[in-house]
């Protein structure tokens, strides 16, 4: 018999509410929620398994788990994913199966993660929307079983009490390629630290007992001592090392490190750092004063956005311009000095919106003398002034979307540039660094066979550019 709503019977339009803090990064808690491993853990009231659990969490796609009692009774239940906004929002309907495999009532479920220093609060509201006769004994019982579901991941997501900050990211790049950039000095300066700030490695030798010693500078100048001691290193699983810092002159704060770095779906990796403190209330003022959770998250943002040099050839243009840093860096990111040199010779630039600052974006539509139009995107990730540019670039339209390459279908949608900006002498030496982000295999081959192309263009553009600046200097 197929379930019937009934408002006055059986549960039907009961809602409820239930909401828990725990202390693990929001990345942490979704990946509990929408892996099948991680979800047989948990799911379910304490002493329940699920010797089956199948969790695709992907919009239409379905539920089934079996969950098992203490006393060996099996109850199997179903259905589906609406919504998967990661990492804030889950929405999906689950419901309880009779033994020929149809629903005794349904739930619909919408699931948000908001984070706060480094601990997420969840919010799961529960609508019933569909039931059958006598479903209702099994619906009163939803509340306390879920109360001790979420007792379960709360276990599970922070076996330390507090006392840890988790930082995760899965990256565009096999495992062996970032246990690379993380292991070799030489890639490890170019990434590690939240953005802004830059890091010099005195010493560090990597193998059990040894020590990594590191200055970090932050962009309002101050610095970063750091010495850590390594404690356990498995290749290309993880490393384990003692750590000891702080501002100088100031606070400074100890914890163990373990990363670990896991194979996922399409060659992907899965990089996992988890600080332990020898207290919640140190692990606290670590995310208080030093902004750590925002910190971790930055600086594995920005090993995602290093590992591309590694995977393909970099487009790499160097300028030495006769002119002052500051000059050059106020043409270069200023609209009303962009609009009067950037993009092809004979192109104006009709749309020049210009928001400058980390998260926000160049939007230009320029147009060719025959009237073409073209648009572009860059997304700012990184500004330090006047030293460097950190931009995700992409082909656009009058909307702000990001779309293809108007003459080549295997273009990279997105691509990652970095423009440094160093001065000697009065003069400023500007080096483009240019890699495919997120790119299939096909994209990159198509990116680095277009280096040449890219050179003659380039070129172009920095003879305008030039140009422009003499103007400038002579006004």
């Amino acid at each position: 018999m197929p379930a019937q709503p009934d408002s006055t019977r059986d549960g039907f339009g009961q809602e409820f509410v239930i909401t828990r803090e725990i202390a693990a990064a929001r990345e942490l808690v979704f990946c509990a929620w929408t892996d099948p491993q991680r979800v047989a853990q948990w799911w379910g009231p304490r002493g329940f398994t699920n010797p089956v659990c199948q969790w695709d969490a992907r919009p239409g796609q379905t539920i089934h788990v079996v969950m098992r009692a203490p006393n060996g009774a099996d109850f199997p239940m179903g259905g589906a994913f609406r919504e998967v906004v990661a990492p804030e929002r889950l929405v999906f309907t689950s419901g309880a199966l009779d033994e020929q495999g149809a629903m005794l009532f349904e739930f619909l479920h919408t699931v948000t993660f908001t984070e706060q220093l480094g601990r997420t609060t969840l919010t799961v509201r529960s609508k019933v929307i569909r039931t059958t006769p006598g479903a209702g004994r099994y619906i009163g019982g939803f509340e306390a079983g879920m109360t001790q579901s979420l007792e379960r991941l709360s276990a599970l997501a922070d076996p330390t009490n507090g006392r840890e900050i988790v930082h995760t990211r899965v990256v565009g790049a096999p495992r062996e390629l970032v246990w690379q950039a993380w292991t070799d000095p030489q890639h490890v300066v170019r990434w590690w630290g939240p953005r802004g700030f830059s890091t010099t490695i005195k010493r560090m030798d990597f193998r059990v007992g040894g020590v990594w010693e590191h200055l970090m500078r932050g962009p309002d100048g101050a610095t970063y001592p750091n010495q850590s001691t390594f404690k356990e290193i498995v290749p290309l699983e993880r490393i384990v090392y003692s750590h000891g810092g702080g501002r100088d002159g100031g606070p400074g704060a100890s914890f163990t490190a373990t990363w670990t770095f896991e194979t996922v779906e399409g060659g992907k990796t899965r990089v996992t750092g988890r600080l332990l403190f020898p207290s919640a209330e140190a692990r606290d003022f670590v995310a208080r004063e030093f902004g750590a959770v925002e910190g971790g998250r930055q600086t594995l943002a920005r090993l995602a956005e290093h590992l591309p040099t590694l995977q393909m050839r970099e487009f790499v243009l160097t300028r030495e311009l006769a002119a002052p840093r500051q000059l050059v860096w106020e043409a270069w990111t200023r609209a009303e000095h962009v609009q009067q040199w950037f993009g092809p010779k004979g192109f104006t630039m009709p749309v020049c919106a210009l928001d400058f600052r980390p998260g926000g974006e160049f939007h230009y539509g320029m147009k060719s003398p025959d009237g073409h139009e073209m648009w572009g995107k860059w997304t700012f990730l990184e500004i330090v002034p006047p030293e460097k540019l950190v931009v995700l670039v992409s082909f656009s339209d009058a909307n702000r979307g990001v779309t293809r390459h108007p003459m080549s279908a295997t273009w990279p949608l997105e691509t990652l540039s970095t423009t440094t900006f160093t001065e000697h002498d009065g003069k400023t030496t500007l080096t483009l660094r240019w890699v495919a982000f997120n790119a299939t295999e096909t994209e990159r081959q198509t990116f680095d066979g277009a280096h040449e192309g890219m050179k003659q263009g380039w070129a172009g553009t920095m003879a305008q550019f030039e140009a422009y600046l003499a103007t400038v200097q002579g006004g």
